[in-house]
């Protein structure tokens, strides 16, 4: 059931970022080039997934703690950033940077573990760095956070060293609850 539930997220994953990547290119999508160029994008990060993609060896409450670490980066940030009108950038930056010390006021700095919660928080801070205009308040951002912890946790073991993971995991959420905000409104 865990590697099912891993193997469809990591398809969300993949599909979210077509659907991005089809977005920015959806006045030119009749060029032959630019079909081609994202079709070479999804085989690329399909390839990325098979590769890559193995089993998690972290206990249950671990991956319970990292998706409410997320959940509090994305509330925290946004918190700052309209509480306090740092502005989103300074906010997140803020909270990556507090978050960075973590392992080290723990004594923990060899432990896998606790070297994820700062990578988690800064998760959280992508999600929470979503303008007033799409999310609209607190409640947007609570889910967009709790939809970005489960991706989180289902794409721990994929897309390692590869370059914004965070960002799109926190896209993934976002997308998500702004799809369901749709659907229902």
């Amino acid at each position: 059931m865990i590697k099912l539930l891993r193997r469809f997220s990591l398809v969300i994953l993949v599909a979210l970022q077509l659907a991005f990547i089809i977005a920015v290119f959806h006045e030119d999508l009749n060029k032959l080039s630019i079909l081609s160029f994202i079709g070479v994008l999804c085989f690329l990060a399909l390839f990325s997934i098979i590769k890559n993609a193995h089993n998690s060896s972290s206990k249950p409450t671990q991956g319970l703690i990292i998706l409410i670490m997320v959940f509090l980066g994305s509330i925290i940030t946004y918190y700052i950033n309209y509480e306090f009108q740092t502005g989103s950038v300074i906010a997140a930056a803020l909270l990556g940077t507090v978050s960075s010390f973590i392992p080290s006021i723990l004594n923990k700095k060899n432990s896998e573990f606790i070297n994820e919660i700062p990578k988690a928080l800064y998760c959280g801070a992508f999600v929470g760095m979503t303008s007033s205009a799409i999310s609209g308040g607190y409640l947007f951002i609570l889910i967009a956070g709790l939809f970005a912890g489960i991706l989180y946790i289902a794409s721990t073991n994929s897309f390692i060293g590869v370059g914004g993971k965070l960002g799109t995991i926190a896209f993934g959420g976002v997308a998500t609850t702004f799809i369901i905000t749709l659907l229902f409104s």
